[in-house]
């Protein structure tokens, strides 16, 4: 529960200071809290279901809509400590690896608006 409370903070401090934003490919500046955002509400039947019509053309990498190493720092640190958006990580990943649109070290990170997946390579 302390975890959740520390996640649910975390989202809530980044959510409304906001960090440097850099530019998505809509153009519209993206920060932490959408990527998160996004993940907590995508609708994972909805991309099972036309999964078909997703390509490479939907995937951006996280460095080019986040701003700076330490976004990404706190976004994988959500990551780690949230059960339901690490969840909701690993099934968007493996349902677009099993799509071939992901390759087996990238993995999906947040959501933005438009249906974009923004993703990142593991090593």
């Amino acid at each position: 529960m302390k975890k959740l409370l520390i996640v649910v903070a975390m989202f809530f401090a980044v959510s409304v200071i906001g960090s440097n934003a850099a530019k998505a490919q809509s153009e519209q500046a993206t920060n932490v809290g959408q990527l998160v955002a996004g993940l907590i509400n995508v609708n994972i039947g909805a991309v099972a279901v036309n999964i078909g019509d997703i390509t490479v053309a939907d995937l951006v990498d996280v460095g080019d809509v986040l701003s700076d190493n330490r976004d990404i720092r706190i976004l994988n640190n959500i990551l780690n400590n949230s059960p339901i958006l690490s969840n909701n990580s690993d099934i968007l990943t493996n349902l677009l690896r099993e799509a071939d649109i992901l390759t087996d070290t990238q993995v999906v990170v947040g959501v933005l608006s438009g249906g974009l997946f923004a993703i990142q390579d593991i090593p």
